[in-house]
């Protein structure tokens, strides 16, 4: 059944780590999807990767091709649920990014290539805040 655009699009950890190796390795199988979760050191049964893709399937967040054995990927794109995070964001931090950040990071902490990603989002944010400043200043 295929998803209206407009619904928002709210996923369990469990959905959303389904839909995250689907966006990452791109069509799985059953077996692929439950060896990627093993692989991971995740102990998940096959019957239950099996439940959780058809029901991902069902809701027309994930399609199921017609081939034996079935290929599962994903419809939906990381941009489709990521306005359910900022209602989080909102709830938890008054939508204040920095105490969610440092919650995050303090149970972690974090690997220098994700360091290197944030001086990059910041320098970017900061170039825009500062375009954004000129323009302002030449009207």
């Amino acid at each position: 059944m295929p998803r209206k655009t407009s619904e928002p699009v709210k996923l369990s950890p469990g959905e959303l780590e389904l839909l995250e190796l689907l966006w990452n390795h791109g069509p799985l199988t059953i077996s692929g999807v439950h060896r990627e979760f093993l692989d991971r050191g995740r102990s998940i049964g096959y019957p239950t990767v099996q439940t959780r893709l058809n029901r991902l399937a069902e809701k027309g967040i994930i399609r199921r091709d017609g081939q034996y054995p079935a290929s599962y990927e994903a419809v939906l794109k990381p941009s489709d649920v990521s306005g359910h995070y900022y209602d989080l964001l909102e709830t938890l931090c008054g939508g204040n990014i920095a105490p969610f950040m440092l919650h995050l990071t303090g149970k972690r902490g974090l690997a220098p290539s994700e360091i290197d990603v944030l001086r990059k989002i910041v320098r970017q944010h900061e170039e825009n805040d500062n375009h954004r400043a000129g323009k302002r200043g030449d009207e």
